[in-house]
C-alpha cells in the first residue's frame, strides 16, 4: 500500500511538472575549466532525481549485510524466547525433565537470560540431581558475574528446599559476606536456623529480623515465642531454681507475657519445688486473661496454705463455673485435702464438662478408697478409652478441643 501510494505520488508529481515546464522548459549551464554543459531544466531536474535514487540504492545495497546481521539477531532472539516460554510451561506443569532439555538447549546461547540459569537449575534440584543444579548455578557465575548476589539467593533456596542444611550454611556464609543487610538474606538465614533448629542462632538474628521487614510483627513475636519456649525448654535441666529464675530473666518483657511460655515456666517452677512462685505467677497472669494451661497447672502447685489455694480457685469458679480443667484442678486441690466429698463432686463435674482420662483416674482412684470398686473399674474402663488422648495439660498446650459431655457417675447410696 505504502509503495502504491508512492508511485501515485510521483505519477502526479511528474505530470505537475511537465506542465509546467512545457510553456518555458527552462535552461542550465554547468561549467568547469574548459569543459561544460547545457540542458533544460527539466532534464536537469530529472538527472539529479536520477542521482538521487542511484545513491539511494547503493546505501540500501551498502547496508544490506547489517540488515541480515539485525534480522539474525532477531530471529536468534525469537527462538530463545519461544525456548524459554516452552521451558517455564513444562517446569510449572511439573514435566521437570522436559523442561531441563530446553532450559539446557537455550543456555547454549551466550545470550540466554539469567532466569533460565535459575529455571534449569530448578528443574534439576526437582529431579534430584544436585550435581547438575549446581553446574547450572555454576555456569551462571561464570557468565554473568554481576549476579552473584541473586544466583547464591535461588541456591540457597533450593538447597534449603532440598533440606541440604549444610550446604545451605556455606552458601549462606557467602551471601551474608556479599549482602549483609539483604531481606532475602536474613530471611533464609532464619529458614536455615529453624530448619537445624539452631535456637541460639535464632536468638542473635531476631534484632535484625526485628528492625527489617523480613516479616511483621506479630510473625516476629510468633517467631520469638518459638525461639524462646526452647530456651525455657533447656532449663528443664536445670537443678537449681536460681538458674531457672536467671535465664527467665534474661527473655524480652513481650516474650514474658506471653501464656503458653509463662506455662512453660511454671511448670519448671513447680518441678523444682519453688511452689508459692509459680503460684503467685499464675494468680497474676490469670488476673490479666483467663488460660486454661495455667489454671491446669495450678491444680499441681502445692503451697503450705492449700485452703487459701482453694479458696482462690473456688472464687474463680463463680464466674467459670462450666470450665472443666477449673473443675479438675478443684479436685486435686480437694484430693490433697483429703476433702473426699468435694473431690468427688468436683472430679464429677469436670467429666461432664470435659471427660478426660486423667479425670476417670483420680475419680477411680477416690472411689477405691470409699470402698466402692464396681464404681472404680468403671471409671477406669471409661479412663481407658480415653488413654490414646492428651491429659488436658498436653492437650491444653496446644489448644485441645471440647470433648462430648457425658453424664456423671452417680454415687452410691
Amino acid at each position: 500500500m505504502k509503495w502504491l501510494l508512492l508511485a501515485l505520488a510521483t505519477l502526479v508529481g511528474s505530470v505537475a511538472v511537465a506542465l509546467v515546464a512545457l510553456p518555458d522548459p527552462g535552461y542550465v549551464l554547468l561549467g568547469y575549466g574548459k569543459y561544460s554543459v547545457e540542458t533544460s531544466l527539466l532534464v536537469f531536474v530529472v538527472v539529479i532525481g536520477l542521482v538521487f535514487l542511484g545513491l539511494r540504492a547503493l546505501a540500501s545495497v551498502w547496508r544490506v549485510p547489517v540488515r541480515v546481521q539485525r534480522w539474525g539477531r532477531r530471529r536468534r532472539a525469537l527462538r530463545l524466547q519461544q525456548w524459554f516460554d516452552s521451558g517455564t510451561l513444562e517446569l510449572i506443569e511439573g514435566r521437570f525433565e522436559r523442561a531441563e532439555r530446553r532450559f539446557a538447549r537455550l543456555l547454549k546461547s551466550n545470550q540466554a537470560p539469567l532466569q533460565a540459569y535459575l529455571s534449569a537449575a530448578q528443574a534439576a534440584g526437582s529431579l534430584g540431581a544436585d550435581e547438575r543444579r549446581d553446574a547450572y548455578l555454576q555456569l551462571a557465575q561464570q557468565r554473568l558475574p554481576q549476579a552473584e548476589v541473586s544466583i547464591l539467593i535461588n541456591q540457597a533456596e533450593l538447597q534449603l528446599a532440598d533440606g541440604q542444611s549444610d550446604q545451605a550454611q556455606t552458601t549462606l556464609t557467602r551471601l551474608r559476606a556479599l549482602a549483609p543487610h539483604s531481606n532475602q538474606t536474613l530471611r533464609l538465614l532464619m529458614q536455615l536456623w529453624l530448619q537445624q533448629q539452631n535456637w541460639q542462632k535464632l536468638r542473635e538474628l531476631l534484632p535484625e529480623l526485628r528492625r527489617s521487614q523480613v516479616i511483621d510483627h506479630q510473625q516476629w513475636h510468633r517467631l520469638a515465642i518459638q525461639v524462646y519456649r526452647e530456651r525455657i525448654a533447656e532449663f528443664a535441666s536445670a537443678t537449681d531454681i536460681e538458674g531457672l529464675n536467671a535465664g527467665w530473666k534474661q527473655l524480652p518483657p513481650p516474650v514474658q507475657q506471653d501464656a503458653g511460655l509463662l506455662a512453660v515456666y511454671v511448670e519448671q517452677l513447680v518441678r523444682l519445688g519453688s511452689h508459692s512462685q509459680a503460684a503467685e505467677l499464675v494468680r497474676n497472669q490469670l488476673a490479666l486473661s483467663w488460660d486454661e494451661r495455667l489454671v491446669y497447672l495450678y491444680g499441681d502447685v502445692q503451697e503450705s496454705d492449700s485452703a487459701a489455694q482453694q479458696s482462690v480457685a473456688e472464687k474463680w469458679l463463680a464466674q467459670h463455673a462450666d470450665d472443666g480443667v477449673l473443675l479438675l484442678t478443684l479436685g486435686k486441690i480437694s484430693l490433697r485435702m483429703q476433702l473426699w466429698g468435694k473431690a468427688r463432686s468436683y472430679l464429677e463435674a469436670s467429666i461432664n464438662a470435659r471427660p478426660d482420662a486423667e479425670s476417670y483416674r483420680l475419680l477411680a482412684g477416690l472411689l477405691e478408697q470409699l470402698d466402692e470398686p464396681e464404681q472404680a473399674a468403671e471409671c477406669y474402663r471409661q479412663g481407658l478409652k480415653l488413654l490414646g488422648e492428651m491429659s488436658p495439660g498436653t492437650a491444653l498446650m496446644i489448644g485441645g478441643s471440647e470433648k462430648d459431655k457425658v453424664v456423671p457417675i452417680s454415687r452410691s447410696a
